[in-house]
């Protein structure tokens, strides 16, 4: 199959539209889903099936593989929290790039001297990026979207405010996903990056608390389609960029909560103050969603051992678990390489941080999750590309999301190595 247009490097937009599920924008009529937007860039452009995620299929993990090409194993980001204590109250997640122990696709732009711009890109606070306002905030405060003090020390100096001038007049009524397209278009034609990397979390956001196929979640969808036609309208008269709309993860719905950290205090494993409060004891512990890591933090006894048996026993029968992952098929998944299990929750279970009350009950907070292995049906994540040297109507398949950040790094006309791979761009071009 031909080209489209001349080869060779370009400018590129990346929109991360954080649980976008590609059978969204392959069978839109099954979900009532009006998006016009993501439908003419599949026409236009490649895309896949399905993207198969990493383990636990969270955001932070999977957006560090996004922009490095490596699993968890490799870049060193096994989850979206940087503690694993689960008694904190304010428990910080992994926002800094300096956690990152290979290179990302940033720090190859700047490398062969050119320019990136970051909105809100999960492990990216501190990055080798000329333009960035990262994801972060203080995990202390109840709404995160409306801490701005925290991404604007972490900015690249002076960014924060230049960009808060412009969003001033939609603040009041915007969503996340707004305030970050306009942000992220001010960037695009004021500092002419050849790289600009945007997260959406409006659609994540209404899948967990309604359900993923919910017609609340369902309307975000389209709300963020209409932020991607904003975007493919906000370039310049005579301007070809590439653009590529991606996912990290995909979601399943829930009915049911489960709560190990209860178990695990009662077989001993964490500790309580004098009022009952837990505090940390022998065991670490990291929850995401639709998975629950645990972690020795002191070389545990017999009894130890047999304690956290008993603990996934009970919650085995109780329904919660769908699958023990112990520490060998970890390291097959390349997840963390510290953890001792993690336990995959049963379809419609979900496991939350709560150390009181019943191990399982109905959900009062969720209907929508994420976290358990790549292999479950509805996790699999999206990939669409469009631009002069994308074949239109090119179906990818199924493929890999270690395979993005070279596609990326190809699409960049990136020196070969670290993260480029001509095999992937040629798959575009046909």
């Amino acid at each position: 199959m031909p080209m489209k247009g001349k080869s060779g490097p370009c400018r590129l937009a990346v929109l991360s539209v954080d649980g976008m599920r590609p059978d969204f924008y392959r069978r839109p009529q099954e979900f009532g889903l009006k998006i016009p937007n993501l439908l003419e860039l599949v026409k236009s452009g490649a895309s896949a099936d399905a993207v198969e995620s990493i383990y636990p299929t969270t955001t932070y993990p999977a957006h560090a593989t996004l922009v490095t090409g490596v699993p968890p194993s490799v870049h060193g980001i096994y989850s979206h929290l940087a503690s694993l204590d689960p008694t904190e109250k304010a428990r910080p997640w992994c926002w800094f790039a300096s956690a990152l122990r290979v290179p990302a696709v940033w720090d190859v732009v700047r490398a062969t001297g050119r320019k990136a711009a970051a909105i809100s890109w999960p492990v990216s606070a501190g990055a080798a990026i000329d333009y960035n306002i990262p994801e972060i905030w203080d995990p202390a405060m109840a709404d995160p979207h409306r801490d701005f003090t925290t991404p604007a020390r972490h900015s690249t100096p002076g960014l924060f405010p230049e960009v808060l001038k412009v969003l001033e007049p939609i603040l009041a009524g915007a969503t996340p996903d707004r305030l970050r397209t306009e942000a992220a278009l001010y960037l695009w034609d004021r500092y002419r990056p050849d790289l600009l990397l945007v997260h959406f979390v409006h659609y994540d956001q209404l899948a967990h608390q309604f359900g993923p196929a919910s017609p609340q979640a369902l309307a975000a969808m389209e709300e963020t389609d209409d932020e991607i036609g904003r975007f493919r309208q906000g370039f310049l008269e005579g301007e070809a960029p590439t653009l590529v709309v991606l996912s990290d993860h995909g979601f399943v719905p829930v009915e049911k909560e489960a709560a190990p950290l209860s178990v695990l205090t009662e077989e001993g494993l964490f500790d309580r103050e004098a009022d009952g409060t837990p505090i940390l004891g022998k065991l670490g512990a990291v929850h995401a969603g639709g998975s629950f890591a645990v972690y020795w933090l002191e070389e545990p006894s017999a009894s130890d051992r047999a304690s956290l048996q008993r603990a996934m026993k009970r919650l085995v029968e109780a329904g919660a678990v769908d699958e023990v992952v112990v520490r060998a098929q970890l390291e097959s998944l390349s997840a963390d390489p510290d953890a001792e299990l993690s336990i995959d929750a049963a379809p419609g279970v979900y496991f939350s941080d709560r150390f009181e009350g019943p191990l399982v009950r109905d959900s009062i907070k969720d209907r929508g999750t994420h976290g358990q292995l790549p292999t479950r049906p509805g996790l699999e994540a999206s990939f669409i590309v469009a631009g002069p040297d994308v074949s239109g109507g090119r179906n990818l398949g199924r493929m890999a999301l270690t395979q993005v950040a070279p596609i990326l790094a190809s699409l960049l006309g990136l020196p070969g190595g670290i993260l480029a791979s001509n095999e992937e761009l040629s798959e575009l071009k046909g």
